[in-house]
């Protein structure tokens, strides 16, 4: 009888996280509309101050996602249509106005990037909230400029280093 219990409480308790652990990530990506000002995430609650975004936001966002998954080694299909996904929220996503090594304006991008399991539970939540800045404004982010080759990047580039790093940090619950 003890050996039927715990042979059931293993297929109860075991098995679901070894079937889960095999499945593809879901890809989400979505926008929010820019009301300007400060608003709530409406996924994670957390405050976020939003601004306009490029037309071609979620499919460059989608793209690097998929790219770095992909390098990664982490499966993923496209939508929610598994029982965990992956959910970018878009807030802000504006293009650097200037070239490489002087700009008017420099690139801004906003992600919240959220791991979503079953049932929509709210698994990890990654922030990537980031106006590049001249070294001579920050000079705590020698390290940024020296990765960047002490130049300005488009908004698509720092959504890329955004992703990249959001990964990295999530890597282990990602698999």
């Amino acid at each position: 009888m003890c050996i039927l219990v715990w042979f059931l409480w293993i297929v109860i308790n075991v098995s679901p996280q070894i079937c889960s652990a095999g499945e593809p990530w879901g890809i989400y990506v979505e926008r929010i509309e820019d009301t300007g000002g400060l608003e709530r995430c409406k996924i994670c609650g957390k405050i976020i101050r939003i601004g306009s975004i490029h037309m071609d936001a979620e499919l460059i966002v989608e793209n690097h996602l998929k790219n770095t998954l992909k390098d990664m080694e982490i499966n993923f299909i496209d939508g929610r249509g598994t029982d965990r996904y992956i959910h970018v929220f878009i807030y802000r996503f504006i293009e650097r106005i200037g070239g490489n090594l002087a700009v008017e304006r420099p690139a801004s991008v906003g992600l919240h990037i959220h791991l979503i399991e079953k049932n929509n539970n709210l698994k990890k939540v990654y922030v990537f909230d980031e106006t590049q800045q001249a070294l001579s404004q920050n000079v705590f982010k020698l390290r940024s400029f020296l990765k960047r080759r002490a130049r300005w990047l488009t908004a698509s580039e720092l959504a890329e280093e955004g992703i990249y790093e959001a990964l990295q940090t999530l890597k282990e619950d990602l698999r």
